[in-house]
């Protein structure tokens, strides 16, 4: 089973992996992945606070699946019922109330509950940020084209954000679709699907602008990258967790030509709940990726 994993192990396990003081880290982690954590989800929370100190930022992304629309759901799971009806019944988004998946992991819904956390607006794909910037990070979140630089992919990138890869693999990470936004691969595609609208008496539903995201070759991606570039990939392991930093330019600009280079989803099935599905190969109204830092420092 081994030992029980501790806040100061935790610490010591960041720094290892160049978690300096003042940095902005966005963080994906497994609870589960560490073993036994002394104190839970709080713990690896501290920890991360203690790490980047009172002038860092902690990101973390705040997504909530469970408020997708039922049509774009698994013939399984609506067994036989009309998506429509359910649809009328389905809450809001709240970004103070809506508790984030589960499928997403228990320290980012300890995060969200934290004093001093901020949440962008998005209902689906919202991040949470506390710390220095967490203000500019979370203040604006397009509705569509939601995962693009629009939005605080975006600003983590302009703020050199460190990723952490904490028990995760690549697949859960969330700032390569940035580089699906900026690079038209073959079979790259946008559409419309339905987003849920606050309203009298409880939620309707707008059609939003996407792109057609997809993790399926994330991990290749990021086997590929620590293979070309050793260097910009640090590992260490803490309790039974296997942990990864990475800075977020250097993976984006890398991923942009592994997926011209290898992705080809060319033929793939439309996903439940879309409409008007076209292919996606000129530039996406989204605005580029800025080259420096918004404090005017060298990328």
């Amino acid at each position: 089973m081994g030992r029980p994993v501790t806040r100061s192990q935790l610490v010591a396990g960041l720094v290892e992996l160049g978690v300096e003081a003042g940095d902005t880290v966005l963080v994906h982690s497994s609870l589960s992945a560490f073993g036994f954590v002394a104190g839970g989800s709080i713990t690896v929370c501290q920890a991360l606070a203690a790490a980047v100190g009172p002038t860092g930022t902690i990101a973390m992304p705040g997504f909530t699946p469970q408020l997708s629309h039922p049509a774009s759901w698994r013939p399984e799971r609506l067994d036989g019922a009309d998506p429509l009806e359910i649809s009328r019944e389905m809450p809001a988004f709240d970004a103070a109330a809506t508790p984030v998946s589960a499928t997403i992991g228990a320290v980012p819904e300890c995060f969200r509950g934290l004093p001093g956390t901020a949440r962008s607006d998005h209902p689906h794909t919202s991040f949470l940020a506390n710390g220095a910037l967490a203000a500019d990070l979370t203040a604006h979140h397009p509705v569509p084209y939601r995962l693009s630089s629009a939005g605080p992919l975006g600003r983590l990138w302009d703020a050199a954000a460190k990723i952490l890869m904490l028990g995760t693999s690549w697949h859960s990470c969330t700032a390569l679709h940035l580089a699906e936004y900026r690079t038209a691969y073959p079979g790259r595609r946008r559409g419309r699907w339905p987003v849920p609208v606050p309203a009298p008496g409880g939620v309707s539903w707008a059609a939003a602008d996407e792109l057609l995201v997809w993790e399926g070759d994330f991990d290749a991606l990021g086997d590929a990258f620590t293979r070309a570039c050793p260097e910009a990939v640090t590992v260490t392991t803490v309790g039974a967790a296997t942990c990864r930093q990475v800075g977020i330019r250097e993976l984006v600009r890398f991923a942009e030509g592994w997926l011209a280079g290898h992705r080809d989803l060319r033929g793939g099935l439309a996903p439940p709940g879309w409409v008007n599905i076209c292919d996606a190969a000129d530039a996406l109204p989204v605005p580029p990726l800025r080259e420096r830092l918004a404090t005017g420092g060298n990328p």
